[in-house]
């Protein structure tokens, strides 16, 4: 399924694409991606061995979640998920960033904040700021980002950037499509910008601000220019928990359907079931449990599609309304991933009024914090008169969107939940450095207790426990 972008702006948030690997082609001799999950977290050692007598080759391992992507003849799909302790197999889901533009900011004085009078998301989390006078954090607690890297070198990144950082794109990207990717696991810089991005919004601190401007961050870089293979993503999580973040912010996410894909062949009218995305779902949930048990929490976004989430049905009619078509449909119940995994914590976007933003996804028992992403009543408006380009010349962006770091030391304007969830992994942060360390559970407990603005009712569906309030959750 491929994801359309309805916002030339950068970022909504990184959603994931499934793109079946029959798609293009009927010959039963078409070679495919695989993920395949065993029973147990295990990889049994004769694995490669059996998969090389298939045709095929092992070509990515996360040993700590018994995981395995393998690449064979679709033909011997069947085969290899009757092998011996392979719990499920599916086709390899790939992660995407959005082909999008987005709004530079440049000609600024990077001494004393000098855009703190722009950063409106950061002083609504903030109290204009009070919360600086009641702690800032520390590099005693420490954010890891899974995302697109950082630039290691930004005025307002460096000085909380600790040693540590990882790339985990190997060499050649995207099943070779990316030859400039090495595999060198220091290659950490930021080549897009978004990751640089939560980052700034997080621990900033120059002629930005972030919410928590003196706490730790490293970066666990899974994505280039382009996109991103789920096993890359479990072993960042599994590295960033051995290497004892505290908490992985992680603004992505997508859709995986446990149900029926299927794909009919408009040349020959053949029919194929392509599986469904268990593997990739329950290996999700190993890499949460694996990492929540190590000691840190995950904060993730809960995606820009504006739909209920809960409502299974309407997420499976969205996958077919935006995916399908061309011969390709889906059965069955779909699912926000990570949002709906067990344990983590998932933030849904707010503009400026606390109103929940048209394009964030929500939904009772789903979202779990609510902070300020930006929205786009005006763009929208702007856009639909034929008037973008007045809606640029007054930079009425900077009511709607929220500034922070790019990859280049400068910064841009961006929005989405992807905007959102950092704010939320900078407050978890603070609450470990005015209290101490504690277990991923208390965390929560104390992130939804005192950390927010409260709602009741209704409101909870779209904001959960409330509205992130980092001056509430230190006083």
């Amino acid at each position: 399924m491929m994801k359309r972008f309805t916002s030339v702006f950068l970022s909504l948030a990184l959603l994931f694409t499934f793109l079946p690997t029959v798609l293009g082609s009927s010959s039963s001799s078409s070679v495919g991606y695989y993920s395949v999950l065993f029973k147990q977290s295990i990889i049994p050692a004769d694995f490669g061995k059996q998969v090389n007598q298939l045709g095929g080759d092992v070509v990515y391992t996360v040993p700590e979640i018994g995981y395995a992507q393998v690449k064979i003849s679709t033909s011997s799909f069947t085969k290899l998920k009757g092998l011996a302790n392979v719990s499920t197999a599916n086709p390899s889901i790939k992660w995407n960033l959005p082909k999008s533009e987005r709004i530079s900011e440049s000609n600024v004085n990077t001494a004393d904040a000098a855009l703190w009078e722009m950063q409106w998301d950061i002083k609504r989390i903030t109290n204009n700021g009070e919360s600086y006078k009641l702690g800032t954090g520390s590099h005693n607690v420490v954010v890891g980002i899974v995302d697109t890297g950082i630039d290691r070198d930004h005025p307002d990144l460096v000085g909380n950037l600790l040693d540590g950082s990882k790339n985990f794109v190997p060499a050649g990207g995207f099943q070779g499509t990316e030859p400039n990717e090495t595999g060198d696991i220091n290659a950490f810089d930021d080549r897009h910008g978004h990751g640089s991005h939560v980052a700034g919004s997080i621990a900033g601190n120059g002629a930005m601000l972030g919410v928590a401007p003196n706490t730790g961050i490293r970066a666990y870089r899974v994505f280039g220019t382009g996109s991103a293979e789920s096993g890359w993503i479990y072993n960042a999580m599994i590295a960033a928990a051995n290497d004892g973040v505290d908490i992985i912010s992680m603004s992505l996410g997508g859709f995986d359907i446990l149900g029926q894909v299927f794909y009919v062949d408009p040349e020959t009218g053949k029919k194929e079931a392509l599986g469904n995305d268990v593997a990739d779902f329950k290996a999700y949930k190993r890499a949460v449990d694996y990492v929540t048990k190590k000691g840190s929490l995950v904060v993730v976004a809960a995606g820009n599609d504006g739909l209920n989430a809960t409502n299974k049905k309407e997420v499976t009619n969205y996958l077919n309304a935006e995916y399908g078509g061309n011969g390709l449909y889906y059965v069955g119940a779909g699912f926000e991933v990570p949002g709906t995994i067990p344990g983590v914590v998932t933030v849904s976007a707010t503009g400026q009024e606390d109103v929940l933003a048209d394009y964030s996804n929500y939904g009772p028992g789903f979202i779990d914090i609510a902070t300020v992403g930006g929205d786009t009543k005006l763009y929208n408006q702007y856009a639909a008169e034929g008037r973008f380009n007045e809606y640029l010349a007054k930079r009425l962006f900077e009511k709607e969107f929220n500034l922070s770091a790019g990859e280049d030391g400068g910064y841009y304007w961006s929005i989405g939940t992807s905007m959102a969830t950092p704010k939320v992994s900078a407050v978890a942060a603070l609450l470990i450095d005015k209290y101490g360390k504690m277990s991923p559970s208390k965390l929560q407990d104390l992130l939804y207790k005192t950390a927010v603005d409260p709602v009741t009712g209704k409101e909870r569906s779209y904001f959960g426990a409330g509205h992130l309030n980092a001056y509430n959750a230190l006083r």
